[in-house]
């Protein structure tokens, strides 16, 4: 690829909206963009028609690249799985008086999202939950699309350059929402200052930093720490043009400390973390189905607690949330550009000194 990171990235201001799926529709996008971020289309649980909609929504709204994320995933087919090896679940159905249907389908194909995203090739593409083939990127390169591959440990970050990716996603144990671990344990991840440090000293390919950034602070922490770029997730969720569920945005704005957010497979079969809450605890230490299939079963359930308590409601948070702001995204990115010019400041004026 000709193209290098920073060609995507707004001017002085190398911050990515995560793509968070479910949350992250071209609206939020086209938001993103225009208050700075580089957008992010959280696409994962898109149907391929779906996905070609939301990016022409985005390419008709603003001239800006932006970036659309897909999950790896294997072929699984639509047979239904056995409720009987997950009781807690069914119990719970029955304790919130919530009628369970089983779902016609758990997720779509990756082979269809991914050829519909070659035909549509937007700028970017990001991956998680597994890593393409070298074909597969190259298929990419091909169009034009600049692939960030997410790796939540050195070993995944080496198998993505390895396949050819152009930048790698660090993902932090702090992040929020769904880990993109494939290689390593998910529940026993880095933190993200140790994790830049280790893939840095691997390799010079570009580092995108993402899990518990919500400052001007911790951006410019992880640039000194060897990232190109960040990736901001939970920080933006409260942001008062990202439609989320009441329940969740009254948890996020309670500022709760990172300590009541924990992993879970609970809700979706592949680790997660978010705020503690009803759901997340009954489904401490209990047998889940695998991704997609325990993440369909429990749909229903979460969507009735979506404008009730939240008790039964993905409340995906990182563990930064206790920062969480009351604001536009535009506000937020100043907040945030206010925030690490000044930090650059107090560090030139009172410990830069120190050194020299």
């Amino acid at each position: 690829m000709a193209a290098s990171l920073t060609d995507f990235l707004p001017r002085n201001f190398p911050v990515i909206q995560a793509p968070m799926a479910g949350v992250s529709d071209s609206q939020v996008v086209i938001a993103a963009s225009h208050a700075g971020f580089l957008g992010s289309l959280g696409a994962g649980m898109m149907e391929p028609d779906v996905m070609r909609k939301e990016i022409q929504a985005i390419r008709a709204a603003t001239p800006k690249p932006f970036c659309v994320n897909l999950f790896v995933l294997d072929e699984i087919g639509d047979a239904a799985p056995d409720l009987g090896s997950i009781p807690w679940l069914t119990e719970l159905y029955e304790q919130h008086d919530v009628a369970f249907t089983m779902p016609t389908k758990f997720a779509p194909s990756f082979e269809a999202q991914f050829a519909a995203l070659l035909e549509d090739a937007p700028p970017m593409a990001s991956f998680t939950f597994g890593c393409l083939s070298k074909e597969q990127v190259a298929a990419c390169h091909a169009r034009n699309i600049y692939v960030v591959g997410t790796a939540t440990s050195t070993s995944e970050a080496l198998a993505w350059i390895d396949v050819g990716a152009d930048a790698i996603c660090a993902q932090g144990i702090e992040a929020g929402g769904h880990r993109g671990s494939f290689l390593t344990s998910a529940e026993h991840g880095m933190g993200l200052i140790a994790l830049l440090q280790e893939i840095r000293s691997e390799t010079n390919h570009p580092l995108i930093a993402a899990g518990g950034i919500a400052t001007g602070q911790a951006v410019l922490a992880a640039l000194a720490l060897g990232a190109d770029a960040v990736q901001i997730g939970t920080a933006l969720l409260p942001c008062r043009d990202v439609l989320l569920p009441a329940p969740y945005r009254s948890a996020l704005l309670k500022k709760p400390f990172g300590e009541k957010t924990e992993l879970t497979q609970a809700f979706s079969g592949r680790h997660a973390r978010g705020i503690q809450n009803g759901f997340l605890i009954a489904g401490r230490k209990q047998v889940a189905l695998p991704y997609p299939l325990q993440n369909a079963v429990t749909q229903l359930l979460r969507k009735s607690s979506s404008q009730t308590d939240g008790e039964t409601l993905s409340l995906w948070a990182g563990q930064a949330v206790h920062l969480m702001r009351d604001v536009s995204l535009a506000d937020l990115a100043n907040g945030i550009k206010a925030e690490i010019k000044q930090t650059a400041q107090n560090l030139q004026e009172n410990w830069l000194p120190c050194f020299s």
